[in-house]
């Protein structure tokens, strides 16, 4: 039996990052010949996504600010997939409207704005933590990116376990793979928003312990800034480096090629939902320290060096021993590919399809 399912993918940003590229790889590789795919898109992503995505049928929203998104997700949204006859809804950033005329699953990504407040704008606060609750008491079922998500969702959110699925992010294997990609300086590498809960402070401390020990290596900051920037700024500025390079946004393929000529892949984050470019760095076969805690360490596993979030000379230590154990590199450079291997964006879309099946089924 056929199954349509609508998605609202218009909080996906034109510069896709995090839960943009969940939504679209998600979509991307939805290959079940039974499933009928539409997406709402922005009308600026149109042409891109439709390139993206052949298999699924684009509907696309004239929303001009994150003000108008929400009053047509809200209002006019629920009409339109009642128009459509959908037999589920997907909702794959927090948020369910009231009204749908059709079972529904929503995709909690993250906990800390409930856990971690201090580290988000207090307007993202107030409105996640809001929708989030919301979102999960309208839906049908509940898709958590990690276990770490689902406790967050089940212990902040009100979740339901017996109505919430763990769904594992993935990463684009015939791309992100080692490669013999190299740089005149060699860097260490960071890879993420330049916003508070990533730590990259703490990142900046432990790299001027190692400059003081005279590494020769640049510190490469990779990614869009974000509210609260501004630490970072001062944290370079406190340090009085020449050596911290800002990339600002880069293509996937410009980071790809950032990632294989990295000496080491660093990604400091306070706690996180999933950590997708931890998964990134390993399948390209970058020697990577990440943190504990949180779900970068239940992704990682043993292909990683792991240390406690906001500790800079245990970074610092464990930058150190990529630098200078060879082995140990190398050893590292084994096991993230291998470990990548086990999270595709074939599965995560498989595993998809089945909770919308469940959810169908729960009409």
């Amino acid at each position: 039996m056929t199954l349509r399912v609508v998605v609202d993918a218009t909080a996906i940003p034109g510069r896709r990052v995090g839960a943009g590229v969940y939504v679209t790889e998600l979509l991307r590789a939805v290959r079940d010949a039974d499933v009928d795919l539409h997406a709402f898109v922005n009308q600026r992503d149109r042409a891109e996504l439709a390139s993206l995505l052949p298999r699924v049928t684009l509907h696309s929203v004239g929303t001009r600010s994150r003000l108008t998104r929400i009053a047509w997700a809200q209002v006019v949204l629920p009409l339109r997939v009642r128009a459509l006859r959908a037999d589920v809804f997907h909702g794959p950033h927090y948020t369910i409207p009231a009204g749908l005329p059709c079972p529904s699953v929503v995709t909690f990504h993250d906990p800390t704005f409930f856990t971690h407040p201090h580290v988000h704008e207090r307007t993202k606060v107030a409105y996640f933590t809001r929708v989030a609750r919301t979102g999960i008491k309208r839906a049908t079922r509940v898709i958590a990116v990690s276990e770490y998500a689902k406790r967050g969702a089940v212990e902040h959110a009100g979740a339901d376990p017996a109505h919430l699925d763990v769904v594992l992010e993935g990463v684009d294997l015939e791309r992100y793979q080692p490669g013999d990609v190299s740089g005149v300086v060699p860097y260490i590498l960071f890879v993420g928003a330049l916003e508070p809960r990533k730590d990259v402070p703490t990142l900046i401390d432990a790299y001027a312990q190692l400059a003081a020990q005279g590494i020769r290596h640049e510190l490469v900051l990779c990614g869009l800034p974000a509210w609260g920037v501004e630490q970072i700024e001062e944290a370079i500025d406190r340090s009085g480096l020449k050596t911290i390079r800002r990339t600002g946004y880069v293509t996937d393929e410009e980071k790809i090629d950032l990632y294989r000529s990295a000496s080491a892949f660093v990604y400091p984050s306070i706690a996180e939902g999933f950590g997708l470019p931890v998964l990134e760095a390993m399948a390209c076969g970058t020697p990577t320290v990440t943190t504990t805690g949180s779900a970068p360490e239940e992704i990682a596993g043993d292909a990683v060096i792991l240390v406690p979030p906001q500790r800079p000379a245990a970074l610092s230590s464990a930058i150190a021993r990529i630098l200078d154990e060879p082995d140990l590199a190398d050893d590292l450079r084994r096991r993230g590919p291998e470990r990548a291997k086990t999270f595709t964006w074939q599965r995560t879309a498989d595993q998809t399809v089945e909770v919308w099946r469940r959810a169908a089924a729960g009409r």
